[in-house]
């Protein structure tokens, strides 16, 4: 967080005109771990950028959604309710050709009806480049008052505001490329705080500008002592954002959930399909209302959300998750037997194994759900902090930087990598794969850059 006084590097010239000074071992340290953050800041930066102005949005998707589709969202409560199965009729006539697929349901008398359509197709590569994960699969929400059976509008899933901010948040809009990138500036975020606490550490320094930033002096000084110190205070939250987020990632998380269904703590009762009781041919289904009912018997409140997906397979069960404020570490799974409409199981997040559990804990933490208000303002806060981190890092570069150089950090005397350090990267390499490999390109692109600047510097020592 606080540079070297020899931060700049020189050309071929300058370092033939005089000797670098023999420094020492602890010296040689903090140049190596200065030139470690100074590269992780400036990988990291742009990505960064999107990812924490993207996140600090989408904490707060819950209360901005309601507060933007009231229109679509509450209706005034009337005397009498028309029958589930008549609103989805008048749903099936609304989407028609497209099939219906699930209904949305609320335990609040003033919440409208969802019905969840598969809409038409679309064109591979027209949303987010052809490798995409969902390019292909639309879905149109369509709103009905259950009163008056009136349509309230309608829209499309994929092309909502957060969906997108949720699409560049996790994968820049790229697909999987993409979300390696969001793995990458993560991981070394993660190494951004580490060597950010040991460059600030105070080494016999006083306290103004350790503990406390100064808001006086050059600009540049002031905001070298707000980029540390306030960094230094929002590591144990940057890390807890941060580390969460892994599990989403394409390499980490996807190496944790095969740990987990290898410890066999996976969750079966929430993603195997449920089954209804056998019944004779002749048999018909439940009613849509008597479904309905059941699940929401099984409600915790007015702010739990039901989408219920309709069943196809006439052995299967209703299957849905109990949802409040998209938390899911309070999901709830419920299946219902399709023919009796009777209630066949009922799951909570804490019922699952353990190392799931921890999972859902991630989800929920990442996402600044798992205590509610105060710590989606925490993440809010945190993810602000970070992009600011970010911004005047890359500011006091180029503020500093000399002109006609790159203004990155000098290398090491002696020029070589230290054992340790091909150690660090063995062990970041395990604990954050995509952050070691490119430590060890960066490493191998920065040896070759210094070999080059060596022939460089020899040419000119034989000319002269």
């Amino acid at each position: 967080m606080n540079e070297p006084p020899t931060s700049v590097d020189a050309g071929p010239k300058s370092q033939m005109a005089t000797r670098a000074p023999a420094v020492s071992g602890a010296s040689q340290l903090y140049q190596v771990v200065w030139r470690w953050h100074f590269y992780a800041g400036i990988l990291t930066a742009p990505i960064f950028w999107i990812v924490t102005i993207t996140g600090a949005l989408y904490v707060f998707q819950t209360e901005l959604t309601a507060w933007r589709d009231q229109t679509l969202r509450e209706v005034a409560v009337g005397e009498t309710r028309l029958s589930y199965d008549r609103l989805r009729e008048l749903a099936a006539a609304e989407t028609a050709p497209n099939e219906l697929e699930a209904i949305v349901v609320s335990a609040d008398a003033a919440r409208s009806v969802a019905f969840v359509a598969h809409a038409e197709e679309q064109v591979a590569g027209e949303v987010g480049g052809e490798d995409h994960d969902h390019g292909q699969d639309r879905h149109q929400h369509i709103y009905l008052n259950p009163y008056t059976g009136e349509l309230l509008g309608s829209k499309i899933a994929e092309e909502d505001f957060f969906a997108i901010v949720l699409d560049l948040h996790r994968s820049l809009m790229m697909g999987t490329t993409g979300r390696i990138l969001s793995e990458l500036a993560t991981s070394w975020g993660l190494l951004l705080l580490a060597t950010g606490v040991y460059l600030w550490w105070p080494r016999g320094k006083r306290n103004v500008g350790v503990w406390v930033p100064r808001i006086k002096g050059k600009l540049y000084a002031v905001l070298r002592d707000w980029h540390a110190v306030s960094g230094l205070y929002f590591v144990p939250l940057a890390v807890i954002v941060m580390g969460t987020g892994l599990f989403f990632s394409v390499v980490m998380g996807s190496a944790f959930n095969a740990s987990v269904k290898a410890a066999g703590h996976w969750a079966p009762k929430w993603f195997a399909p449920a089954l209804s009781a056998p019944v004779a041919a002749d048999v018909k289904p439940a009613s849509l209302d008597q479904v309905v009912t059941t699940y929401l018997s099984h409600s915790r409140g007015a702010d739990d959300m039901i989408p219920i997906r309709f069943v196809k397979n006439p052995d299967h069960a209703y299957k849905a998750f109990l949802m409040q404020d998209d938390d899911k570490n309070k999901l709830r799974m419920v299946s219902v037997d399709q023919y009796t409409a009777e209630t066949i199981e009922v799951v909570d997040a804490a019922d699952n194994p353990f190392l799931y559990r921890v999972r859902v804990w991630a989800v929920s933490i990442h996402m600044g759900k798992i205590f509610g208000m105060p710590t989606k303002i925490l993440a809010l806060v945190t993810s602000i902090v970070l992009f600011l981190l970010s911004v005047t890092g890359i500011w006091m570069w180029w503020k500093r930087r000399p002109t006609g150089r790159t203004g990155f950090p000098r290398r090491p005397v002696d020029g070589a990598m230290p054992a340790w350090g091909w150690v660090v990267i063995a062990v970041a390499a395990i604990a954050l794969p995509v952050a070691g490999i490119s430590m060890l390109v960066v490493a191998l692109v920065d040896a070759i850059w210094a070999t080059v600047q060596r022939m460089r510097g020899a040419s000119y020592s034989a000319i002269q």
